[in-house]
C-alpha cells in the first residue's frame, strides 16, 4: 500500500471524500459573482445533501442508482438544486427545473421570502429552453451499488421564472455521495 501526502495547503484543491464519509460533499465557485465554498465537515448540519432514488427490484450485478437530487444550501435563505438522471460522465445542457419529474436532468434556485402568503413565500430561478444550463458531470464512480460519488461543474443562467429579466450566474464545481 503506497500513501501519498502533502503538506502544500492549496485553497483551488477540490475536497477528496474519505472511505467513511458517507456525507461528503462539497461546492466551490461564484453565485453572481460571490466566491461561494462549501464542505460538508460532518454527518450534521449539511450544506450539500442528496437524495438518490433506485432501480427497482435492485440488481446485485450493477449499480442500482439511477437518480441523484443535490441540494447544495449556499445562503439562509436560498437553496441550488441540482438533479441529475443516468449518473454518467458527460456534458449535459439542462432546461427544466427540479420540479418536474424525477426522470430528467433538472437545477433551480429557491428563495425563501419569509412571506406569510403561500403563492408569495418563494421565488424561483429555472433555466430557459433557448438558454440552457451546462452541467458538465467529471466524476461518476460507485463505492458500492447504492453510493454513488459523482463530481461535476456548472456553468450556467438560471432567470426567475415570474421575471426573466433578473437572473444569477453560476459557474462552480460541486461533488456529493
Amino acid at each position: 500500500m503506497f500513501i501519498l501526502a502533502s503538506c502544500d495547503n492549496d485553497d483551488d484543491e477540490t475536497p477528496v471524500p474519505k472511505d467513511d464519509s458517507w456525507y461528503w460533499g462539497y461546492f466551490k465557485g461564484e453565485i453572481n459573482g460571490k466566491e461561494i465554498s462549501l464542505e460538508n465537515e460532518a454527518h450534521t448540519d449539511w450544506s450539500v445533501h442528496s437524495v438518490k432514488t433506485s432501480a427497482s427490484p435492485p440488481n446485485n450485478d450493477t449499480d442500482s442508482i439511477r437518480g441523484m437530487m443535490t441540494s447544495i444550501k449556499y445562503g439562509e435563505d436560498e437553496l441550488l438544486s441540482i438533479t441529475i438522471y443516468h449518473l454518467h460522465k458527460g456534458i449535459r445542457y439542462i432546461t427544466k427545473s427540479t420540479k418536474t419529474d424525477w426522470i430528467y436532468d433538472g437545477i433551480q434556485i429557491t428563495r425563501d421570502t419569509h412571506s406569510d402568503k403561500y403563492e408569495d413565500k418563494y421565488i424561483y430561478y429555472i433555466p430557459q429552453k433557448e438558454k440552457p444550463f451546462q452541467v458538465e458531470i467529471t466524476k461518476s464512480a460507485y463505492a458500492d451499488q447504492w453510493h454513488p460519488i459523482i463530481e461535476g461543474n456548472l456553468n450556467g443562467v438560471l432567470y426567475r421564472s415570474d421575471n426573466p429579466k433578473d437572473s444569477i450566474i453560476i459557474n462552480g464545481s460541486y461533488g456529493t455521495r
